[in-house]
């Protein structure tokens, strides 16, 4: 007789799966283990630049929109490491990424399930008809599989064949920002990440000698961090979104997209009044040449020694409208992340289901498959096109770590009937 099959192997000890596990911990009867690939666990570490605020409410931490007395929640963490007091004064500006990351590190100390530089190579089916997570240090038998992967960053055609140190996406800014200096740069994309990128440059006493930010995107559009928009990322919605038709789903994934793709007010603010300083307030030698395009995009990318030539064409302009052409040092992509099958499925590719295209991801984040129904393999942080806009988000991270619990362990271990008082917007 083989090892024996924990309930769930969890691939990926970010956010998603941390969540999870806080909600397993409480439940003796629960087995399980958290793989993760890195031998430190780090929240976007290329992204995490001095100031980069949480854009939403700490209280949407692992636990607390699930079980508000869990041990793991954000102020068990302010509380253990000697900061609460203070926490609550210095917070009314906001709480920081960084802050959070190291909330994250905090909470998965806890746990000795949380297992580092345990890469994940392939998931299998053995032949009790358990799944098979195989790493390079050996294989664990699980009747569930959970994937919190992430997504893979999102790089446009025409930058690909150029990917390296000179044109990167933005999850790896900080890798390379000491190449920045003084330099010419580009920046595509007009989301949070892109703003946060470019603020970053522009305060640093290196920074960049000329800076073109470009965006598809009509103008530099703010989040929509209204009440109405936010009723988009709760759990009855969610509910909703799943049971629409693909056309109203993708209807309605761009009619929403500032309300998670936007830049917030605040650092709109910031980046504005820096810019001002630079053109203004300070000698010439120091002022950065800035242009800042809208409805723009990036159309083609050559390298000619160490000069990299953007064309950018107007989205508004007619066909024979002549591109606009950039010189460059470097090149900045904030241009967002996709879902993609991650490869270690590949050997149960052809026995999971597609809808419209996709892995078909059922109300209860489980895909579609043709193993036994106590089997299931489910996804964190990839069901978008069928869960909403909130689905990439912190938001409803407690909510739906409860949900594949309940679904995974066959029991109510989380009552999510409760009614919560909402406005139908559906």
């Amino acid at each position: 007789m083989g090892e024996r099959a924990l309930d769930f192997v969890a691939v990926g000890a970010g956010p998603a799966n941390l969540s999870l596990a806080a909600l397993a911990k409480p439940h003796e009867d629960l087995e399980f283990r958290v793989l993760e690939r890195h031998a430190r666990l780090e929240w976007h570490p290329g992204l995490m630049v001095a100031g980069a605020a949480l854009q939403v409410d700490p209280i949407k931490d692992l636990v607390r929109m699930v079980d508000p007395t869990s041990p793991y929640s954000f102020t068990a963490f302010l509380r253990d490491t000697g900061r609460l007091h203070r926490a609550l004064v210095a917070h009314r500006s906001g709480v920081s990424r960084q802050e959070f990351a190291q909330y994250y590190r905090w909470a998965a100390s806890q746990w000795p399930e949380v297992e580092l530089d345990r890469e994940v190579e392939a998931v299998e089916v053995n032949d009790d008809g358990d799944f098979l997570v195989r790493t390079r240090v050996g294989a664990v038998p699980a009747r569930n599989v959970v994937l919190g992967v992430g997504r893979a960053p999102h790089i446009p055609e025409p930058a690909r064949a150029l990917l390296g140190p000179r044109v990167f996406h933005a999850s790896e800014y900080l890798r390379h920002r000491d190449r920045l200096r003084r330099a010419r740069v580009l920046v595509v994309g007009g989301g949070q990440s892109a703003a946060e990128v470019v603020l970053d440059l522009i305060r640093r006493p290196d920074r960049p000698s000329g800076l073109t930010w470009v965006t598809g995107r009509s103008g530099l559009l703010p989040l929509d961090d209204s009440p109405f928009a936010n009723e988009w990322y709760n759990p009855s919605y969610a509910q909703h979104f799943n049971a629409l038709g693909a056309d109203q789903r993708r209807r309605l994934l761009s009619e929403q997209v500032l309300s998670s793709d936007g830049v917030s007010a605040d650092l709109l603010q910031q980046i504005y009044a820096r810019l001002y300083e630079l053109d203004y307030l300070v000698d010439a030698d120091d002022r950065v040449l800035h242009r800042v395009l809208p409805g723009h995009r990036l159309a083609a990318l050559t390298s000619d020694g160490p000069v990299l030539h953007a064309r950018l064409t107007d989205t508004a302009a007619d066909a024979d409208h002549e591109p606009t052409t950039v010189q460059v040092d470097a090149v900045v992509l904030a241009t967002g992340y996709t879902d993609t099958m991650p490869a270690l499925l590949e050997p149960l590719a052809d026995r999971i289901a597609a809808r419209d295209g996709r892995p078909d991801v059922q109300p209860d984040y489980r895909l579609a498959w043709d193993g036994p129904p106590d089997r299931g393999i489910y996804v964190q942080n990839a069901a978008r096109p069928t869960h909403g806009v909130a689905d990439p988000n912190l938001s409803l991270n407690a909510w739906r770590s409860a949900v594949i619990l309940n679904s995974l362990s066959g029991g109510k271990r989380y009552d999510l009937s409760l009614p919560d008082t909402t406005i139908a917007l559906h």
